[in-house]
């Protein structure tokens, strides 16, 4: 006589009593909108207060700041950081990976937040100073060059200066800006020209000078008031068409040189003809926090000094709307300093503080 396994049979029994069990559950536990409130047991097994939808919703504040969390190592994910950053990040895209490549909003890699020991969830963490150097976190982070304005999210962290080291920050003449200038109406006037001895002499009308004082006839390489000094003469006489009686007539478009030798500066003044000063005043500020409402004017020609780098002296050479061209006087490297941008003041610290000593 054979018998059969009774193994089967267990296993099918089981199945049954587990689809009973589970239809019995159904039956009895209330649909979702029979629950107005629910409450937990603590561990002591004594019921903890009812919370209803204005309890769950007053929690729900705290997600519009980033958290944190780690999935258990040796569980059903792989242990990663996540970000979950409701207020910062598009809607449907919450939750990021927090890897070497995640960005704060502003473009900083969260990677060297964490490295240097700063709290990302704090919102105002890019305009902290935390080594009082009066640079903030993000100034450090892009390190910016002389001349150059970059995005945080085009860093990634490899030039930044250390936030914890006053010692350690961007260059101060990288935080100059050119805030405004002003143009003034060009003082010397190309009269006429006589040949005298075969060599051409130049007659100029120095309009903020009385008659008396008026120059005599210049020539090629001659001194004039306020540094300038004679140049080439260019002649062009030309036929040009009267916009009026549609007749041709001659017309002279001859210029002077004039030349700056000790900013490398030259101007062609038109034969007889006013034109636009190339001369100009600049106000220049710098963005550190003891200088919010402070103001370096400079005329063009002049120098220019930065009290933080007193040993250093600039000339300013030029100033346009695309910004300021100033040249060292020792070295005589040249610098292109940046038109400011007003919201360039939101990445200055709050807190003012003295100069760092070179």
């Amino acid at each position: 006589m054979s018998f059969k396994s009774p193994e089967p049979i267990i296993l099918a029994v089981a199945l049954i009593l587990l689809a009973v069990g589970a239809g019995m559950l159904a039956y009895e536990f209330p649909p979702l909108s029979d629950i107005v409130g629910f409450h937990s047991t603590d561990p002591s097994g004594k019921a903890t207060k009812t919370m209803d939808a204005a309890d769950l919703q007053a929690r729900l504040v705290s997600w519009s700041a980033p958290t944190l969390w780690n999935n258990p190592p040796r569980e059903l994910f792989d242990s990663k950081e996540y970000i979950f950053y409701p207020s910062a990040y598009p809607a449907g895209d919450y939750i990021k990976a927090n890897d070497k490549s995640t960005r704060s909003p502003s473009g900083v890699l969260l990677s060297w937040y964490k490295d240097n020991g700063l709290n990302f969830q704090d919102s105002s963490v890019d305009r902290q100073d935390p080594d009082g150097d009066g640079f903030s976190n993000i100034v450090e982070y892009r390190n910016e060059k002389v001349g150059e304005r970059l995005k945080a999210a085009d860093c990634d962290g490899t030039n930044a200066t250390n936030p914890h080291d006053p010692k350690s920050h961007p260059d101060y003449l990288a935080r100059l800006r050119l805030q405004k200038y002003e143009s003034t109406p060009f003082h010397i006037k190309f009269m006429g020209i006589e040949q005298i001895g075969g060599i051409n002499e130049y007659q100029l009308y120095f309009q903020d000078s009385p008659s008396e004082k008026q120059p005599g006839l210049k020539k090629e390489g001659d001194k004039l008031p306020g540094g300038y000094v004679v140049g080439k003469y260019t002649e062009d006489k030309r036929k040009v068409m009267n916009d009026k009686t549609k007749v041709l007539e001659d017309k002279d478009m001859s210029t002077l040189e004039l030349i700056r030798p000790d900013i490398d500066f030259s101007i062609k003044v038109p034969y007889r003809s006013e034109i636009d000063s190339p001369e100009s005043t600049a106000d220049f500020v710098i963005l550190m926090p003891a200088d919010t409402d402070k103001v370096i004017k400079v005329s063009q020609g002049k120098t220019l000094t930065i009290h933080y780098m007193p040993e250093r002296h600039f000339i300013l050479l030029e100033a346009n709307d695309s910004g300021a061209k100033i040249r060292d006087t020792d070295s005589k490297q040249e610098y292109h300093i940046l038109k400011l941008d007003p919201t360039e003041w939101d990445e200055v610290p709050a807190t003012a503080v003295a100069p760092a000593k070179q």
